[in-house]
């Protein structure tokens, strides 16, 4: 071997004498300074920035999933419920009164419900309308929409905008509107509407007809949810059980916990206690609606992933360039002695320190971002008629958890072509080439 190259690998000399993992990582540090005085090499920040912007993207829509998930959570649960228990077969439930009185002593709030889709008919207006019948003063426990006029944190009015069900005046043929269902049809609370039942089951002399209800507006609500606004609508269970034919049945007991925020470890409690019944927690109530936000957020992320991926190019590109370049200094370490999974080691240790450094700063950008957003509210998005609401956020930790492994991951895949190409070199061969 020439003189010159022993001058210039002498340091790998000196590495003998020290601990083998201290020598991979005292490597893997010098190959990423290079020939700079600083801690990484000018041509490694690419790849640290691929690697940050592909954390931050995957966090921050992580984050406004979950804020829109929980926003829609709790619209839907703030006027019917977060859990709703039903008969397992669908048939109507009769003596509930005890179920009931269990589920109060278990500390949560219920009310029975009978549900009808019917038909509003005001002159020559015709509507249809989801209506439920209700115990007034039981459903005003565990629905914000008959409880007292309130603005929700978006601004959005929630609750009795003009009337009241309480009185006699709803319990004897009242019927509460939503508020763009009672501005469609043109009516003010003491105004008289008819309700139909769509089917024909009533036998007369002139054939089936439907079953008719003259009802008086006693109140109009907001559940700050446009399409609640336009078709819901509450009655008396009396009135209901009409429609239904029903002697004392109801068709569910909606049910409101003490803990908003875990509402599917609660449905999994009542259904343990009560297993001849159906308990479903409240994505199933639109269970459509709750699919495609559970499937959207999943796509994101995968599409997101994506970008972590295309930076992990650099890596690899990064890792092969710096073989290349240290062919003969890695030809010269395995002639002292180190093996292929030595070097192995050195370079994963390299790719590991440029992957941590990316995904630091990946996760304390998306967290101020995310933080920015969620206290003051930059970026909008329409809500029909409620016009435009700052983006919700929510922090999760097990996206952060996800985020990392799945980059790790990602960066352990991406270095196995460069390791592959340790394997072809030859120390003999390129000991004859210095000498």
């Amino acid at each position: 071997m020439s003189r010159k190259a022993l001058d210039q690998n002498l340091p790998f000399l000196e590495m003998e004498s020290m601990d083998t993992n201290r020598g991979k990582l005292w490597l893997a540090l010098r190959y990423l300074r290079g020939q700079g005085r600083g801690f990484i090499h000018r041509s490694h920040w690419l790849t640290i920035a691929g690697i940050t912007l592909g954390v931050t993207a995957l966090i921050c829509v992580g984050g406004v999933m979950n804020g829109l998930r929980a926003d829609i959570r709790n619209r839907v649960t703030s006027t019917l419920s977060e859990i709703r228990i039903t008969a397992r077969g669908g048939e109507a439930m009769s003596g509930y009164q005890s179920l009931v009185d269990s589920l109060d002593g278990m500390g949560y709030k219920t009310a029975p419900v009978i549900r009808n889709d019917l038909v509003i008919k005001k002159g020559e207006q015709i509507f249809s309308t989801q209506c439920f019948g209700i115990d007034p003063q039981r459903h005003a426990r565990i629905s914000a929409a008959l409880g007292q006029k309130t603005l929700t944190p978006d601004g959005n009015v929630l609750g009795i905008l003009n009337g009241d069900v309480s009185g006699p005046f709803f319990n004897e043929g009242g019927i509460a509107l939503g508020s763009s269902l009672a501005l469609n049809m043109g009516v003010k609370v003491g105004d008289e509407i008819q309700l139909l039942s769509p089917v024909f089951d009533v036998p007369t002399a002139f054939g089936l007809l439907p079953r008719v209800r003259t009802v008086h507006v006693a109140a109009i609500f907001s559940t700050a949810m446009p399409d609640y606004d336009y078709s819901f609508s509450f009655i008396s269970l009396e009135e209901a059980s009409f429609f239904k034919d029903y002697n004392g049945e109801i068709d569910y007991i909606e049910v409101k916990t003490p803990d908003a925020t875990s509402p599917e470890a609660h449905t999994k409690r009542i259904r343990n206690h009560f297993k001849d019944l159906k308990v479903e927690d409240w994505g199933a109530y639109d269970a459509s609606l709750y699919s495609a936000i559970r499937f959207e957020k999943y796509l994101m992320f995968v599409i997101m992933l994506f970008m972590y991926v295309i930076a992990s190019f650099n890596l690899t590109g990064s890792m092969l360039k710096t073989i290349a370049q240290k062919r003969r200094e890695l030809g010269l370490l395995k002639a002292f002695g180190y093996r292929d999974a030595d070097l192995s080691g050195l370079f994963l240790r390299q790719a590991l320190i440029l992957s941590s450094l990316g995904i630091a700063l990946g996760l304390v950008i998306s967290t101020v971002l995310l933080l920015v957003q969620k206290h003051f509210g930059l970026l909008s998005m329409g809500m029909g008629d409620a016009g435009p609401l700052p983006l919700p956020v929510v922090f999760s930790w097990k996206d952060y958890l996800s985020v990392v492994l799945a980059s790790f991951a990602i960066t352990l895949i991406s270095v196995l072509l460069p390791l592959r190409r340790l394997h072809r070199i030859n120390p003999i061969e390129l000991i004859r080439q210095t000498t």
